[in-house]
Parts: C-alpha cells; structure tokens; sequence
C-alpha cells in the first residue's frame, strides 16, 4: 500500500482506477479495506482514495497531545486534497463521516460533492437536548472506563454488539476479533471527540456552511441515537438529499454494500461527467 506522511507519521491508503477523484473514509474499528467492494465496482470510472485514520489499519498511531482526533485525521485528508487538482467525491461513514462532514466545512472549494452515512456528530444531539442521546452517552461512559482500567475485550464487546447486535463480537473470526480489541482504544478517543465538550467540535450552525451537493444516508433499523443526528443533518444541510437503507443497521455499507454503493454510484455518477 502507498503512504503519505502527516508530520512525523506514516498513513497508509489505497489507490485504485482512473477518472475523477473518490476519498471513501472508514468507521471506528475499521479501515479503508471496507470499501473494497465500492472500490471493485467504480476503478474504471474513477480515481479511489481510501486512507487508513490514525491507529487503524496499518497507519501509525494518534498523536497523543491532548487534541481531538478530528485535529489530525483532517490532516490526511487535506493531504491528499492538496495533492489533487480536481474536486472530489467525499465519502465517509460513521467515524470517517464526521470527518468529512469537517473537510466539506475546511476544504469546500475542493469537495464536488459529500455523502454522510451515519456520521457520528453525537454532539449535534447534545445540543438539542434530544433524549436520544442517552444511549450514546452511557455506551461512551462504560467503554472509556473500561478502556481506562485495561479490560480492552469488555470494552470491545459492548462496542461492536451495541452496533451490530448481542454477541456480535464472538461471531467474528479471529484476525477480526483481534483488531477490534487491539484498536478498542482508538475507538475511546473517538468518543472523546464526539463529545460536545471537545474543543472546536462542529454545531449546528456550521452545518448551514455546506453548500455542496450532499446526501445523508441512514439505515432504517440503526441506532437511535444514529438516526437522531441523520435527522439534524437533513433539515440543516442546505439542499441535502435523503435516503434510508431498508433491513440494515448502522454497519450498512459492510452488511448491505450493494444496496449501498448503488445509492453512492448513483449520487456521484449525477455530479460528475463521468457515468458508471
């Protein structure tokens, strides 16, 4: 795989196709090797960026200086927009979503278009005192305790069967298993970051600064939680389309990718030049 340097650390990513740039941005306890389906299906019509986020997949770790993950994931990003002399198709889920939701408000001169499918900006939810948010709120409590006092498995079983169902967790196979555990304490700066006390996290308000074609994607069985933030982000998002993904929870671009990829293939293909 190809690296980029971000200050003193290596970022790993893929790059596949030709055409019009793609940067598909994974979730938490995951990496850019999600979107390989997506990736098989469009090379031919388009240039794919998928960078692995600090500490996961095979990129170094996060910086430990008491900054919000957002605060150097955006910088790979940016990386790789400014090493691109076209504008892009920005796509991120989950984790990978509320980084794109802030490269759209950084970089909007350089994003063709946005596609957010559950990003998890919890702190829009805080705001708006949505009684939703409690179940976010005591998921991220126990996890961050339990990261905090070395019971790394809890952590990781109470974070993968809270999005995907009970005993999920077990039902993985054995290398999947074990990057979910040995990356669980990523996932906890994650929701340190997610949190509305993080310095400069995104409000509500900046939402109405992303005036580019943008569509907001949520599976129809996800958290509540998740489906409370989707709903802030379309009534807030100037212009943004809808969709819902029938049958599948939070993990739908993995669970349900073609349903997925044909709701993304179609939105990039009618904001682009190039069809697929």
């Amino acid at each position: 795989m190809p690296q980029l340097k971000v200050g003193e650390r290596k970022i790993n990513y893929r790059e596949v196709g030709e055409g019009p740039p793609v940067i598909l941005l994974h979730s938490s306890s995951s990496h850019s090797g999600q979107w390989k389906n997506l990736s098989d299906r469009i090379a031919d019509k388009f240039r794919i960026f998928a960078p692995d986020f600090f500490g996961y997949g095979k990129s170094d770790q996060l910086p430990n200086d008491e900054r919000p993950y957002f605060h150097h994931d955006i910088q790979i990003v940016s990386a790789i927009l400014d090493a691109l002399d076209k504008p892009v198709h920005l796509v991120g889920h989950s984790l990978g979503g509320t980084i794109a939701a802030r490269a759209a408000l950084e970089h909007a001169d350089k994003i063709a278009s946005l596609i957010l499918i559950e990003p998890v900006l919890f702190n829009l939810i805080e705001e708006t005192g949505d009684p939703r948010r409690e179940e976010y709120l005591e998921l991220a409590h126990a996890m961050m305790v339990l990261t905090r006092f070395g019971k790394d498995e809890q952590a990781a079983r109470l974070f993968i069967d809270f999005w995907v169902g009970p005993g999920s967790l077990d039902e993985l196979d054995t290398d999947t298993r074990e990057y979910v555990v040995g990356t669980i304490g990523r996932v906890s700066d994650d929701w340190y970051g997610i949190s509305s006390y993080a310095p400069e996290c995104i409000a509500i308000a900046d939402l109405h600064r992303i005036t580019m074609p943008s569509l907001v994607l949520c599976a129809a069985q996800t958290k509540p939680s998740a489906k409370a933030v989707a709903e802030v982000l379309r009534k807030t998002i100037p212009g943004a389309e809808y969709r819902e993904v029938p049958n599948a929870g939070h993990m739908s671009p993995i669970t349900h990718f073609d349903e997925v990829n044909e709701l993304i293939i179609d939105f990039i293909s009618r904001h682009t030049d190039a069809g697929v």
